[in-house]
């Protein structure tokens, strides 16, 4: 009699099978609506993208008005600023959502704030192998952190020189400036490099103005190491940067500006924007665009 009390109440409690059923479906509905099978969604990357082998990319992340540049290769990452202190956070973000965990060359182009303010917190939040500066320092707490984040993480120091060359995998950097021991302006120790990978040929000029201009038309414009297919504008689109000769010698076919949407100081300019229009190039801007991408395999770069 117990055992028969036992198996009815076994009974009682055992799920039909169309419950189960139904059951299963309902949870494997939910799966592929989060997925967004359903709706036409792709499904979301669950782990950051891999760089091939033969694909480089050049990122201009949206940093408000600062710096930052991040370009990938299958051999290591290489950063070029570090924006603001007040856009570190979204910088960080940005590296980690794309896998970043080392970077083997980090260039802070010149000492202001809108170009290091994030660099302390990429020294200690990430694996730097390296540091490239031009040889200027500076009296500010930004610049303070900074190089002693270099110091405590014993990053490589290298200074800047003219024609200096580093390469990462297949992809070879060489300093054009500063090519002056002596500047009234800050922004003319920026140090700029060319990038080549293959035929690609990428321009990031920090905010160096015309007379750093001036120098590299003299020592360059002859060799063609100016011309390049995709420029990054100089300080932001002001008319400090960017004077018609050096932009005829650059020749860019795409440029992109790192800028601050609404900022105060009305960059980028309509007189520049003008000139690069009339230089045949295509511009993509930060405050406009958001972070922008270019890859290229060796050929032209095209815009992701």
């Amino acid at each position: 009699m117990a055992q028969r009390r036992r198996r009815r109440k076994q009974k009682r409690y055992a799920a039909p099978i169309w419950t189960t059923a139904i059951i299963l479906l309902i949870s494997l509905l939910a799966f592929l609506f989060g997925q967004g099978y359903l709706n036409g969604e792709e499904p979301q990357e669950t782990t950051p993208p891999v760089v091939s082998g033969d694909t480089v990319e050049f990122h201009f992340i949206d940093v408000g008005q600062g710096d930052a540049a991040l370009i990938r290769t299958a051999a290591g990452d290489v950063l070029i600023d570090a924006s603001t202190n007040s856009a570190e956070d979204e910088l960080m973000a940005y590296l980690d959502t794309h896998g970043v965990t080392t970077i083997e060359y980090a260039v802070f182009t010149h000492p202001h704030e809108d170009h290091i303010g994030g660099a302390d917190m990429v020294i200690n939040s990430f694996d730097v192998k390296r540091v490239l500066l031009p040889e200027k320092e500076h009296d500010s707490k930004t610049y303070t952190y900074m190089m002693d984040a270099i110091e405590r993480h014993e990053c490589d120091l290298i200074l800047s020189e003219p024609d200096y060359t580093f390469t990462v995998g297949e992809v070879t950097f060489t300093v054009l400036a500063p090519l002056g021991t002596s500047y009234t302006e800050l922004n003319d120790w920026s140090v700029v490099l060319r990038v080549e990978y293959g035929d690609t040929t990428v321009l990031f000029t920090g905010d160096a103005e015309t007379v750093s201009e001036e120098e590299m038309l003299e020592r360059y414009l002859a060799s063609g190491k100016l011309d390049c297919d995709l420029l990054k504008v100089g300080h932001h689109g002001s008319t400090t940067s960017t004077s018609e000769a050096f932009l005829e010698a650059v020749s860019p076919d795409y440029a992109v500006i790192s800028v601050g949407e609404g900022n105060t100081h009305g960059h980028p300019k309509a007189q520049i924007l003008t000139r690069l229009e009339n230089a045949g190039a295509r511009v993509w801007r930060t405050d406009l665009h958001g972070s922008i991408v270019f890859v290229s395999d060796g050929g032209e770069p095209q815009k992701r």
